[in-house]
């Protein structure tokens, strides 16, 4: 029995490591019992003793997965109900100390490894995850045109645009944060640390992700107005894509100032 419970959304980090070899553990089982063991522990098919018996497996090495389909589907519909409010009104789910929106990359990269452990057509894939939908992520998808509502790339580029765009939001709070009178100092001490955590969320983020958030700060602000602007438009997550995204511009700046003085003054024979 697989145990997809509440917590695969958000444990799962380690699924997008390497999404190549997940596939061919899940979707191609000839790696028998030794591959299904490499699989994430939150995921791993829990085999009984009569299944796990070796001998028994070189004669079907299929009969493991027979229904693994069908039982990642069950458990995803039973994640789903734990979505569901505990009454009907209630505006609260069942799992209402953390939402598996609150990392929406993580959640959706979990989201397609069970849509890809499942065999669902990519083209059913927003109808499977449209129940999970809630808050900004729903938001998100009802920005997106009536007619690209259906293209699960065009849902996945909304929903990380518009988690993009929150952060940068809470950046901007936490920086821009000042007061006219200091009369209690404990209080807006408080008030900083609340939107520093919003923004850097240190909660599930480590260190090093937060010091990779802090120099890639620095490093934009370092940037002329209007490259930086051209950077932050394509919304680069670490510093080394922001290095790559200034390098190109640069690039093509100089590409550019090169053809238009060749137009200028062709080469001659």
């Amino acid at each position: 029995m697989i145990h997809f419970e509440y917590s695969l959304p958000l444990d799962l980090r380690g699924l997008t490591a390497d999404n190549s070899a997940m596939e061919k553990q899940v979707l191609n089982p000839e790696g028998g019992l030794e591959a299904a063991a490499k699989l994430p522990s939150a995921i791993q098919p829990q085999f009984t003793s009569e299944e796990a018996e070796w001998g028994a497996f070189e004669k079907n090495k299929r009969a493991p997965f027979v229904g693994m389909e069908e039982c990642w589907e069950s458990q995803w519909q039973q994640f789903l109900k734990t979505l569901q409010p505990l009454h009907p009104g209630e505006g609260k789910s069942k799992m209402s100390e953390a939402s598996p929106w609150e990392d929406p990359k993580v959640f959706l990269a979990s989201f397609e490894e069970v849509a890809q452990a499942c065999q669902w057509p990519r083209e059913e894939w927003v109808a499977c995850l449209l129940p999970a939908l809630s808050g900004e992520a729903e938001e998100a998808f009802q920005k997106v045109e009536i007619g690209e509502r259906d293209n699960y790339g065009k849902v996945k580029a909304a929903i990380l645009k518009g988690e993009a765009t929150k952060m940068e939001a809470q950046r901007q709070r936490f920086r821009q944060f000042c007061c006219q009178e200091v009369e209690d100092p404990r209080r807006v001490q408080r008030q900083l640390q609340e939107l520093c955590c919003q923004w850097l969320k240190p909660q599930r983020r480590s260190k090093e992700q937060i010091l990779e958030l802090l120099i890639l700060e620095q490093f934009l602000a370092s940037l002329p107005p209007k490259l930086q602007s051209w950077v932050q438009v394509r919304r680069p997550e670490t510093c080394s894509q922001a290095v790559v995204l200034v390098e190109d511009f640069l690039r093509n700046q100089q590409d550019a100032k090169s053809g238009s003085y060749q137009r200028k003054r062709p080469w001659r024979l």
